[in-house]
């Protein structure tokens, strides 16, 4: 008995999904059988296709075609299962500004989408746009999703912290752009951003770490880029807060 075409690509987004969650490359050999696995798809949903081939590319490493064939799945389907597939794919492969993009273009469409909300709050928060975490989360909780909204708590919960201490929106816009362009020059994913708060006998200090994929060496020389630009900088006033790459401990 063949597979009909939706359990076909529910298979599919199964086994691909099972390669992000174990963190798991797979070899050429998979990709290939996935690509020809999705081929029954092609003459029967045109967009499922694509989406589908859009994520095997996001587990290639390959960006151009991802977003290929991701955003022709959404012209021939702008559904928000596409938009949401592509988020997804966007977030993984760490293209963060675009995966924000698109959460936020799909959210336009479909405002009460609650993993397009969640997309977009990720995506925010390991830009280091916190007010846009906040503006976010308060969209979602109108929909009382307890679900939805404990996936995000403890990024909104960091967010406050660091908008509590009094840095200014247009300064961590700026800041965000000087560490995407360093992280995206030297190449590795953020894996996680989290904060310290250390308090001494005369002020607060807040610290940013941001945990990528980079070797320890590679991880000194963005920190060196990065603290040369942040000097000559004299608009960025960070308060007590420092900002700093460090490679990823597991």
């Amino acid at each position: 008995m063949a597979l009909q075409p939706n359990t076909i690509e529910n298979q599919l987004i199964d086994e691909i999904c099972q390669y992000i969650i174990k963190d798991v490359a797979p070899s050429e050999f998979e990709i290939a059988g996935l690509k020809k696995k999705a081929v029954a798809l092609k003459n029967v949903n045109h967009a499922s296709y694509a989406n589908i081939l859009g994520m095997i590319a996001c587990l290639d490493n390959d960006i151009e075609e991802c977003q290929k064939q991701h955003e022709l799945a959404i012209r021939l389907d702008g559904s928000v299962q596409h938009y949401e597939s592509y988020c997804t794919s966007l977030y993984n492969l760490c293209c963060l500004k675009d995966a924000l993009h698109w959460a936020e273009t799909g959210l336009s469409l479909f405002p009460h989408a609650p993993k397009l909300i969640t997309d977009a709050v990720n995506s925010s928060y390991y830009l280091g746009l916190f007010d846009k975490v906040l503006e976010h989360y308060q969209t979602l909780l109108p929909l009382q999703l307890p679900q939805f909204e404990e996936q995000v708590n403890d990024l909104v919960s960091n967010a406050e912290i660091v908008l509590n201490f009094g840095i200014h929106t247009d300064t961590l816009h700026k800041l965000s752009d000087i560490l995407e362009s360093v992280r995206i020059k030297y190449g590795p994913g953020i894996r996680t951003v989290s904060l310290s708060l250390l308090d001494t006998e005369e002020n607060r200090e807040l610290f940013q770490w941001i945990e990528t994929s980079s070797d320890v060496e590679t991880t000194v020389e963005m920190n060196f880029e990065l603290c040369e630009i942040l000097a000559s900088r004299a608009d960025l006033d960070l308060k007590d807060m420092t900002v700093v790459f460090r490679a990823y401990q597991k």
